[in-house]
C-alpha cells in the first residue's frame, strides 16, 4: 500500500513530500485517512533543531480523520467512523498506565525519542530504507496505520478540522487547566503565551470558574483573541508587572500556567504563583534547557511547582468530557482554526506556524 507524506530530514532543509510504502494494518490496527494535522510546537522543536531525532521522518501527531480499514481483532472501530488521534496509547502493563497516565509509559517514550511506534517499528519505508514516525504518530500523510487505541471515535457534529485540535492542543491546554493545576471557580490564574496550548489554557481555567484570568503574550493578535475566549486582563510581558499591581495581584495568582516552557517563560510564571499557589509547566523546552531555583522559595512560600504531560490524563477519558465542552458550547474550535494548506503546501504550513500566527496551522492531506 502507499501513502504521500511530507517526509523531514534535518533542521534547515525542506520537508519533500514522496510516496512512501505503508505496510497494511495488522491485528489490533487501523487505517486512517487523515482529514487535518495540525503544526504542534513539539513538531517545531524538531523542525529548529532543538530536538535531535532519527531521520528521515515524517512528523505530526495532533489530526483526525477517517477509519478506512480494521485488522484483525478490532472490536471498537469500523469503516467510516470519524476519529481523533491520540499519540499516547496505553500499553496496558507499567505503572502509568495502569494508573491512567499512558503519557508517562516508558515504552511509549522511549519510541518517541527513536521516533517509531511503541512497538519498535515504523510501517514505513522510501525505496526499500526505514521512515520514521513523529511522536509514534506520524500524522502529516494521506492515510496512516496505528494502533485502535491511536484512533479515538468522536461521534457526529465535530468538523474533523477543528476535532483535529483535539487531539494535542486542546487535551493539552484544557487538561492542563482542569486536571492538573485543577482551578477552582473563582480562583485567579496567570496563562503565560497564548499560542495554540495557551489558548486552550485560557478557555479551560473559564470552564472552569476562574474569576480572574490574566495573559500575557507578545504578540497582540494573540492577546486580543484570548480575550474573546475569556482571558481577563492581557498585556505584552513588558507591561506584567504593572497589570498585576493595577489588578490587586501584587502577590501572585492562585493558578499560573507556563505554556511555552522555556526556563524564562517558567520564571515568570513562577515570580507571579502566590504564597501557596501552584505553577504548571505546560510547555515543552528545547534539549537541554536547565531551571535555577531558589529551594528558599519553596519552603518559605509554600509554593508547588509542577509539570503536566497531555494534560495529566488518559487521553481516552478526557476526550469525552472536551466533546461535551464542545457540543454545549463552552469550548470553543472553530475560532482557534488558523491557515490551512495542502500537503504539497508543507513548507508554507511551517513558515506560518513559525510565523506566530495567531491560530493553529492546518495541513489538509
Amino acid at each position: 500500500m502507499k501513502t504521500r507524506a511530507a517526509v523531514f530530514y534535518e533542521a534547515g532543509r525542506p520537508f519533500e513530500v514522496h510516496e512512501l510504502d505503508l505496510e497494511e494494518p495488522r491485528a489490533g490496527e487501523v487505517l486512517v485517512g487523515m482529514a487535518a494535522v495540525g503544526i504542534c510546537g513539539t513538531d517545531l522543536h524538531s523542525v529548529k533543531g532543538e530536538w535531535v531525532r532519527p531521520t528521515p521522518t515524517v512528523l505530526g501527531h495532533e489530526g483526525a480523520g477517517v477509519v478506512e480499514a480494521v485488522g484483525e481483532g478490532v472490536v471498537g472501530l469500523r469503516e467510516g467512523d470519524e476519529v481523533v488521534l491520540s499519540w499516547a496509547p496505553s500499553c496496558g502493563e507499567c505503572d502509568d498506565c495502569s494508573r491512567g497516565r499512558p503519557a508517562r509509559c516508558r515504552a511509549l517514550n522511549r519510541a518517541i525519542a527513536a521516533s517509531t511506534l511503541p512497538d519498535g517499528t515504523t510501517g514505513l519505508a522510501l525505496n526499500g530504507e526505514k521512515v520514521h514516525r513523529g511522536t509514534a504518530t506520524g500524522a502529516l500523510a494521506e492515510r496512516i496505520v496505528v494502533s485502535e487505541q491511536v484512533a479515538l471515535p468522536i461521534g457526529e457534529g465535530v468538523p474533523l478540522e477543528q476535532a483535529a485540535l483535539l487531539g494535542c492542543a486542546a487535551l493539552t491546554g484544557v487538561g492542563a487547566a482542569l486536571f492538573a493545576a485543577r482551578i477552582e471557580p473563582g480562583s485567579s490564574v496567570l496563562v503565560v503565551g497564548a499560542g495554540g496550548v495557551g489558548q486552550f489554557i485560557v478557555q479551560g481555567a473559564r470552564i472552569a470558574g476562574a474569576a480572574e484570568i490574566v495573559c500575557v503574550d507578545l504578540l497582540q493578535a494573540r492577546r486580543e483573541q484570548a480575550v474573546q475566549l475569556g482571558a481577563t486582563r492581557t498585556c505584552a510581558p513588558e507591561d506584567l508587572e504593572e497589570l498585576m499591581k493595577g489588578a490587586g495581584l501584587r502577590g501572585g495568582v492562585d493558578h499560573a500556567l507556563d505554556a511555552v516552557g522555556d526556563p524564562e517563560t517558567t520564571n515568570v510564571a513562577f515570580r507571579w504563583t502566590r504564597n501557596g499557589g501552584t505553577c504548571v509547566i505546560v510547555g515543552l523546552p528545547a534539549a537541554g534547557k536547565r531551571l535555577d531555583l531558589d529551594p528558599v522559595e519553596f519552603v518559605r512560600r509554600e509554593r508547588v511547582l509542577t509539570g503536566t504531560i497531555y494534560g495529566s490524563e488518559d487521553p481516552a477519558v478526557a476526550l469525552p468530557v472536551l466533546l461535551e465542552h464542545v457540543r454545549a458550547g463552552r469550548l470553543d474550535l472553530a475560532s482557534q482554526l488558523g491557515p490551512s494548506y495542502p500537503l504539497d503546501e508543507i513548507n508554507a504550513a511551517i513558515e506560518a506556524s513559525l510565523g506566530g500566527v495567531p491560530g493553529r496551522v492546518l495541513v489538509r492531506p
